[in-house]
């Protein structure tokens, strides 16, 4: 199922999905075809919208709701915004949309890009509601559960950034209300503070999103990997229910007792990964072609580049997102993760262009706290590219370019302080011509199993010790895969820095950080530059391990109670 660039059917009951009242919901676009008239084109059109979703911006480039840059409004453009920029693995300098802002840990209800990415999960929301309401999709039981485990995704998102969200997973003329209003322990007649919404809205949607996975799992396809030439590619299968449960449990600490690490599920956290591990392979030194290995190439690179679904590296892909130059064109979805960290003089480890013509964005650093994951002195990346970084030796997954660049972040006020990532890039690892010399075919592997070792070595550690050979032998096969030495043995903070080196800038360091306690609060012993704002780094309230309701849904929505610790923008 190629997803080509996608002419989508958005009826116009899709206004009602979430609320009439909705600032997210007014703005989706109007189709012109009746379901109840011609049934068949409008099942094909939500399905495949409910896949577009996830790194399209929406109907033939144009955003599913208003917004001046439709880039802005992709998902995983928007993830990589709040669960990257906030923490060491980046920092921008743009002024414009809150985005220093975000990476200074000032969240706020009127930021511009918060209220992007609330209106995106919304919108998205209410495509996978339609579809799921209707008689002939639920005739279709495999497409069915595959839109259920996309809902629930966006859902464990929700539960993630917000806690305590709208929900609403019907579609309904009714304003809709806060998750903690559907806990069988909520009480409209008693008062509560909201640190006690907050806490009875995690607990409602931990709970719906793992029944709702653990339901669509027997419909779901098999597990196998797959390439962009098998007809399946890029369709959610029994592997991403699984990979998305084991995050789930992972994370239940957090969700249920605002403490990453007080967590009743390591077990299950683990036996789910394990089953992903099962059927993915790593793409390692046994699998790369000796063609692409003659061009200079490690396993890892491959999982980033523009052939990324034909040149065997998506066998560890679990739900690749696919993008083609000619036929997915956008400015959110894989072009934003190659072009937001460059500029005209970046080169590749290989010493290549990036292969795109988006050169000029040039936003996006690192801060030199996360460099000590690869080196104790990040200085000696400065000045060089990422081809010279590689010649060190040290760590295949340190794709950093320092030419031009300094360490020290100065007032993140340009681009050239801070060091940036060349990790993805539009080049052909066979030498190939990619289909656009501006927009990218590179696939984004929204989940592939490296996240199921993690998982797996960290819920084991909790249940069997830091010793355990188990843990060690997945963190070793990671590090061989990367070329990396092998330690004899690890600790739980081993697991959390192997986790930035492997999986950065792919979304996750955010969570990360706040399961292990090491976000916000006063109890989080890691600092990195410009945390809370500080040059040097200073902590901040734990409340802020959350966002803020965006206000322009406060103000439309009179059933929203603002998330603890903030309070509503009132215009």
């Amino acid at each position: 199922m190629k997803l080509n660039k996608f002419k989508t059917i958005a009826p116009a009951a899709a206004l009602l999905l979430s609320a009439s009242l909705s600032s997210c919901m007014a703005d989706l676009d109007k189709g012109n075809i009746d379901p109840n008239v011609d049934p068949t084109p409008s099942i094909t059109g939500l399905y495949s919208k409910c896949y577009a979703g996830l790194i399209m911006e929406g109907n033939d480039g144009n955003a599913d709701f208003t917004i001046q840059d439709n880039g802005k409004s992709t998902l995983i453009r928007n993830i990589y915004n709040f669960n990257e920029l906030p923490t060491d693995e980046s920092i921008c300098w743009w002024s414009d949309g809150g985005m220093t802002e975000i990476s200074y840990n000032q969240f706020k209800p009127d930021n511009e890009t918060l209220k992007y990415l609330y209106k995106r999960m919304m919108s998205n929301i209410s495509y996978e509601n339609h579809f799921l309401s209707l008689d002939a999709a639920k005739a279709e039981p495999t497409k069915y559960a595959e839109v259920r485990v996309i809902r629930a995704y966006h859902y464990l998102l929700m539960l993630d950034f917000w806690g305590d969200p709208v929900f609403t997973d019907k579609i309904s003329a009714e304003i809709p209300r806060q998750a903690h209003t559907y806990n069988a322990n909520f009480d409209a007649s008693k008062t509560y503070t909201r640190a006690e919404f907050l806490q009875m809205g995690r607990e409602f949607l931990f709970n719906w999103v793992k029944d709702e996975l653990l339901a669509a799992e027997p419909d779901l396809l098999e597990a196998k990997p797959e390439t962009d030439t098998d007809p399946d590619y890029g369709r959610v299968d029994k592997g991403t229910c699984w990979l998305l449960l084991s995050r789930l449990y992972l994370n239940a600490g957090t969700y249920l007792n605002n403490d990453g690490q007080n967590n009743p599920y390591w077990k299950e956290a683990r036996d789910y990964a394990e089953k992903v591990i099962e059927k993915f392979p790593l793409f390692d030194d046994s699998k790369i072609s000796s063609e692409a290995k003659a061009r200079g190439y490690q396993p890892y690179d491959l999982l980033f580049m523009g052939d990324n679904g034909s040149n065997g590296s998506s066998c560890e892909a679990i739900l690749p997102l696919m993008q083609d130059g000619n036929k997915t064109q956008g400015w959110g979805g894989s072009a934003f993760f190659i072009a937001s960290s460059i500029d005209d003089k970046s080169r590749t480890v290989t010493g290549q262009t990036l292969a795109t013509t988006f050169t000029n964005w040039s936003g996006m650093r690192v801060r030199p706290s996360f460099l000590t994951k690869f080196t104790t002195n990040p200085k000696n990346f400065e000045g060089k590219t990422a081809e010279q970084i590689r010649a060190m030796g040290i760590d295949d997954r340190a794709m950093i370019w320092g030419v031009d660049h300094t360490l020290d972040l100065g007032n993140n006020d340009a681009f050239k302080p801070g060091l940036t990532v060349v990790k993805w890039n539009n080049n052909y690892s066979n030498g190939g011509t990619p289909h656009d010399a501006e927009k990218v075919d590179t696939d984004f592997f929204l989940f592939r199993v490296a996240e199921a070792y993690l998982n797996a070595a960290e819920a084991e550690m909790h249940l069997n010790g830091e010793n355990s050979a188990n843990a060690k032998g997945w963190i070793d096969a990671l590090r061989k895969r990367a070329h990396a030495y092998l330690h004899s043995s690890y600790t739980l903070n081993d697991v959390l820095d192997e986790r930035a080196r492997e999986l950065y800038c792919e979304g996750f360091r955010r969570t990360d950080l706040i399961r292990f306690d090491q976000f916000g609060g006063s109890q989080a012993t890691y600092n990195w530059e410009y945390k809370g704002g500080n040059k040097k780094g200073t902590t901040f309230d734990k409340k802020y391990n959350v966002y803020p309701l965006p206000s322009d849904e406060m103000r439309l929505n009179p059933n929203l109670t603002q998330i603890d610790g903030y309070y509503e923008v009132k215009n």
